[in-house]
């Protein structure tokens, strides 16, 4: 059940001149000005093991710093107890830390567009540290205390053992980029921990360690905004011993076919595939560590593997989660267990997948009507653009509309923008081939913030086994996309029309399919009305009572998710007044199921559940 399409046709997609593989550069728009203030969070993180060398930076000269050239106090690093950058003035304020001096990198005053271009700052330890000296081995991590957020700059921590050739060993692109679209800055502090024991000989030579910061866009480095950063604290460097036992999930997935949905209409249940990485960074081998995936009834577990010191181990869980077909929410909950007590098991933990199965909204976004889900929006300045996500389609289906979320407030979508919604299919070559569109829509105040429904001009039945890529978009300024969650890179993607580029993007649009099939449906006939459906749900049949305006011929027709007719009845010529008539559901599969009433040249379409 693995995704096949990500690696097959997106290896075509990267490679035309639409499908870039980068993502999409962040912009002097999508500046935050002011500092977003971090949760500070009290260090209460387990010792990894015994210290054997650390520095607080009270002593600068411990630290050698190449700046490129630059000699103001807020172009790369300083050493002292005051914050000199443009947007934070506090630096790292969590408890646990050992106060005074902390090092702090800058690159100029966002704000004033001075940022110095075509540079790279360092600050590497003087001296190297021998760590065989101190009562070491290979079996180290280091550690440190950080604060600040990323924009399009790189955040690296290298090592050297000759001073001179510099490998990288971690960095800060596990963060979210903090923008307008949506992201965070890093909880203050943010302790960070970088297992060497990988990295280092069994018997290692003294090391130099380095803080490194530079653009993360070195094709694009004649653009400003490459060189933009909101500032990177450090505190509280150290060397520690690592644990006897130490078990971590370094990263976990799940989804059909590769892609996760957390609104998931009936028709398009599908088995869902859950992996873990699990790296032992402990001293001890690890023995009989297991993955187990649990939902209601479902438990699902991985094969048993033995887990060397140092080494990493993919877990799959050996049979997929099918949710049932029952309307409502899932809740999934992950474990990593072993034979042995793990000294640290925060970092082991995998978080509860929630997702909801639904009649007719198929979701990648995690938008809720709670007002903490979404945060930021896809916009493009002054330029018009597309954005929207991926869907696999697992059963036919008839789609009828686009949902859509528009940010309000002062920064949010323009009333009065001009927006349209647009289906693609993703073709045999990677290309997303043009299948319809929307009717211009002129936004209105109370289509912002809601569940905007946008009716395609024709009736797509989409066929299983393919993807298709909903976007909604504008030829001009004024729209703002919110967005909620994150996705994995070229599934959710962004078309700039000034360039007329793809981007992917990891901040999912919410942006959705509707197959709710009374979309469209004239509901307010003249010839039909007071329609009541009882009993609902039902198990083997349904009564159906109206009112007709005028005698006249009246037929049904009943319908489900998909758009498929599994039943009519032609009532014939029926006088004025109330009606009556039962439809046989006995042999219906459960689910929701649509009744269309036709009259006159009008229609009613009601709804009912079979269970």
């Amino acid at each position: 059940m693995k995704k096949l399409l990500l690696s097959g046709a997106f290896a075509i997609l990267t490679m035309l001149a639409f499908g870039q593989k980068a993502p999409r550069l962040i912009t002097f728009q999508d500046l935050i000005t002011t500092e977003l203030k971090a949760p500070k969070v009290t260090d209460s993180q387990k010792t990894v093991g015994v210290t054997l060398w650390e520095d607080n930076f009270n002593t600068p000269s411990t630290w050698v710093i190449q700046n490129s050239g630059q000699t103001a106090a807020n172009f790369g690093w300083n050493i002292n107890s005051t914050s000199q950058g443009w947007w934070s003035t506090a630096g790292i304020t969590a408890t646990g830390g050992s106060g005074g001096n902390n090092a702090e990198l800058s690159n100029g005053n966002a704000q004033t567009g001075d940022q110095a271009l075509d540079v790279t700052y360092t600050m590497t330890t003087a001296q190297p540290i021998d760590i065989v000296s101190l009562g070491g081995s290979n079996q180290v991590s280091l550690t440190f205390r950080q604060y600040g957020a990323r924009f399009n700059d790189l955040q690296e921590i290298q090592m050297s053992t000759d001073g001179s050739t510099w490998i990288t060993i971690g960095d800060n692109l596990d963060k979210t980029v903090l923008s307008a679209s949506g992201g965070s800055a890093y909880p203050n502090a943010d302790t960070k921990t970088i297992n060497l024991g990988t990295i280092l000989s069994a018997n290692p030579a003294p090391i130099y360690i380095r803080f490194s910061w530079t653009t993360n866009y070195p094709a694009s480095a004649a653009n400003p905004n490459v060189w933009i950063t909101y500032g990177w604290y450090i505190d509280d460097v150290k060397l520690v011993t690592n644990s006897t036992n130490d078990l971590s999930v370094t990263s976990s997935s799940w989804g059909s076919v590769g892609l996760n949905y957390y609104q998931i209409p009936l028709t398009q249940i599908a088995p869902i595939d859950f992996s873990a990485k699990v790296f032992n960074g402990g001293v001890n081998n690890q023995s009989n560590v297991v993955y187990t995936v649990t939902s209601g009834t479902y438990s699902g577990t991985s094969a048993s593997v033995n887990i060397a010191s140092l080494d990493t181990a993919t877990l799959e869980i050996v049979t997929p989660f099918t949710p049932a077909s029952t309307l409502g929410n899932v809740v999934v909950t992950s474990a990593i267990s072993s034979d042995s007590l793990d000294d640290l098991p925060s970092n082991n933990t995998i978080s509860n997948i929630s997702f909801a199965i639904t009649n007719s909204i198929y979701a990648r976004d995690k938008g809720t009507t709670a007002a903490n889900s979404y945060s930021g929006s896809q916009s493009n300045g002054d330029d018009g653009f597309e954005a929207g996500n991926l869907f696999d389609i697992f059963q036919n289906q008839s789609c009828k509309a686009i949902n859509v979320r528009l940010l309000g407030g002062t920064t949010g979508t323009v009333v009065g923008t001009e927006i349209y919604a647009k289906l693609y299919e993703l073709d045999a070559a990677g290309d997303f081939a043009y299948i319809t569109e929307s009717a211009v829509l002129i936004v209105a105040a109370n289509d912002l913030n809601t569940n905007l429904v946008m009716e395609l001009n024709d009736l797509v039945n989409l066929e299983a086994g393919k993807t298709y890529l909903a976007v909604v978009g504008a030829f001009g300024t004024g729209l703002k996309i919110s967005n909620s969650g994150t996705t994995d890179p070229q599934t959710s993607f962004f078309l700039d029309l000034l360039d007329g580029t793809w981007y992917y993007t990891t901040s999912t649009p919410v942006v959705r399919l509707n197959f709710d099939p009374t979309i469209g449906i004239n509901e307010n006939s003249t010839e039909i009305s007071g329609v009541s459906i009882y009993p609902n749900p039902s198990s083997s049949s349904v009564n159906l009572e109206m009112n007709i305006a005028n005698p006249s011929e009246v037929s049904i027709q009943v319908t489900d998710l998909s758009g498929k007719i599994v039943a009519t009845q032609n009532l014939g010529f029926l006088p004025l007044g109330k009606n009556q008539t039962t439809i046989q559901s006995a042999s219906f599969n459960n689910g929701l199921y649509y009744v269309t009433i036709s009259s006159n040249g009008t229609s009613v379409t009601k709804k009912f559940i079979k269970n």
